[in-house]
């Protein structure tokens, strides 16, 4: 039985719909259909409303029968709705406050049936779900999910109108160099360069005019930015590193004119600058050698080719790589594939460009299997941070996936107390500082120092700090989001989760789940309702 509890967990991220339907399946239903079904499906109650604090009032059906007759009637008309998503488990009769209710789960469809349109019209009958509800998809969301639904390696297909000369000799020859040094005995490793690279699919013969020409996944690997242009208008790739001071210490761009501008030579350069300051323990192997990698180093690399092999190069956004004191934000243009719960337990892998992919993992880069998320929690668990955050953004559509690290020395056990905090806060005086202005932009600035220097954690938390402290203490750390949403009520109680979420970047599901989280500790409780406002508990520490 659903209760207020369990109908709470769906209206994070906007995932729940109550509607009356006094009058039968009311109209509305299908556009939500369609709106859960191309995001991250979602809960529609019908016979119920809304009441002022936010909770649901159930107002029953007499009949539910009739509804759920024209409900199945309309699930398999193709002229109603393209698709049928749901089986007999996902609807379900309930009693609540002596009230039935009828319960349609709707999932989220596979990208292969996306979009999912109602009225037999894809342009006007596809739908998405944001903060505000269901709306009409654009032209780019309706252009970006029938790329996604295409079966087979799409970046695999040859590109007859680009000659073998857009392609980087130099960015081969370095990638076959890095090929034979991992698979010596690879029997690829002797074979000419136009055969090695038909056999990695970097180009392919073209059924128009029988000639060798690039594939996108090699002119994306290999090419050079101006001639990739040609294929990929909006492509751009770029990697800073922002240092204490909120300024960019470094930065490399694939636009700047002074190297290939290709993703192959983009890894390359990103790579080093991404572990820059990262500690490494005095550890030897078997051998006596020093091992310089640890979970942390393999965790970036992990991000950073996920982001790379992931990206939908179509989109007019670019790969955006940014190196923070506490954390690395990976971002990349195009939507999720799988679900994120998906994702986040691992075992299946649907990466948009796998052609690209492989190339990576030909060199021992990139996590085979769906087990890439297994690397970013170890990392986690081995440095004492936060876990990964993997977030879907729309308008347009970017997935963002946030790798904490640790600047200190003192990393792999439970002890490291300092430098965790000087992580976390790290990112809180960076998000914080980056997003609000007047004050909390001073407080941001100073905790911004936290990554240049963990001697200062203890003097320049300020209000933020006492935030911390208020939410944290032995149970556990706060996360990023939680001490930096906390912040935000404390500095405007009747601020709502989207106003929230737009001022520190990040997404309304998020800011919704870091309120759970404190009110659940009974560190911030909510006075009158939805229209009222949050008022933090001055005793709630160590409630985490």
């Amino acid at each position: 039985m659903f209760g207020q509890e369990e109908l709470w967990r769906y209206r994070e991220g906007n995932r729940l719909e109550l509607k009356e339907a006094q009058g039968g399946l009311p109209r509305s239903f299908w556009e939500t259909y369609s709106s859960f079904a191309n995001t991250q499906g979602g809960l529609i109650v019908l016979g119920a409303a809304e009441k002022s604090d936010g909770t649901m009032r159930a107002i029953g059906i007499a009949n539910l029968e009739a509804p759920r007759r024209d409900l199945w009637g309309s699930l398999n008309n193709e002229q109603k709705v393209s698709t049928n998503l749901l089986l007999g488990s996902d609807i379900t009769q309930e009693s609540i406050d002596g009230k039935s209710l009828l319960l349609v789960y709707v999932p989220r469809a596979d990208r292969t049936l996306r979009p999912v349109y109602i009225n037999d019209n894809p342009k006007r009958g596809s739908f998405r779900r944001n903060g505000d509800g269901d709306y009409h998809c654009t032209a780019e969301e309706l252009r970006a999910m029938a790329r996604d639904s295409a079966e087979g390696a799409t970046d695999k297909l040859v590109l007859p109108a680009i000659d073998l000369d857009a392609l980087s000799a130099e960015t081969i020859g370095v990638y076959r160099n890095v090929f034979a040094g991992y698979r010596p005995d690879h029997p690829w490793t002797h074979l000419g360069n136009e055969e090695f690279l038909l056999r990695l699919g970097a180009v392919g013969r073209s059924a128009e005019d029988g000639m060798v020409h690039p594939t996108r996944a090699g002119l994306l690997m290999f090419g050079e930015a101006w001639r990739i242009t040609d294929e990929y208008p909006n492509y751009f790739l770029d990697c800073r590193r922002q240092g204490s001071r909120r300024r960019w210490d470094d930065r490399i761009s694939s636009d700047d004119g002074e190297w290939s501008g290709n993703v192959y030579d983009f890894y390359r350069r990103a790579s080093p600058m991404l572990a820059r300051e990262l500690p490494v323990p005095f550890e030897l192997d078997a051998a006596m050698h020093r091992v310089s990698d640890t979970p942390q180093h393999k965790a970036l690399r992990e991000g950073l080719v996920n982001a790379l092999v992931h990206a939908d190069y179509y989109g007019r956004t670019g790969v955006v790589v940014i190196r923070r004191p506490g954390n690395v934000t990976f971002s990349n243009p195009g939507g999720l594939r799988l679900a994120a719960d998906v994702i986040e337990g691992g075992g299946v892998s649907d990466p948009r460009n796998p052609t690209l992919f492989k190339m990576f993992n030909l060199i021992g880069l990139g996590e085979k299997a769906g087990s890439g998320f297994d690397v970013l929690r170890y990392a986690a668990r081995y440095a004492s941070v936060a876990d990964p955050l993997l977030e879907e953004l729309g308008e347009p559509d970017r997935v963002r996936l946030t790798v904490h690290v640790s600047l200190t020395g003192d990393i792999g056990n439970d002890g490291n107390a300092v430098g965790d905090v000087g992580s976390h806060v790290g990112n809180v005086g960076d998000d914080v500082g980056g997003s609000v202005g007047g004050s909390v932009g001073d407080v941001g600035g100073h905790v911004g120092n936290v990554g240049g220097s963990v001697g200062d954690v203890g003097s320049h938390v300020g209000n933020v700090g006492g935030s911390v402290g208020d939410v944290g203490g032995p149970a556990r750390r706060p996360s990023d989001t939680e001490a930096v949403v906390l912040a935000e009520i404390r500095a405007n109680p009747r601020a709502s989760a989207k106003d929230i979420a737009a001022k520190i970047q990040r997404s309304d599901r998020q800011v919704e789940r870091a309120q759970r989280s404190l009110r659940e500790a009974k560190v911030i409780e909510r006075v009158g309702g939805t229209r009222g406002h949050w008022k933090v508990n001055p005793n709630s520490g160590g409630n985490l």
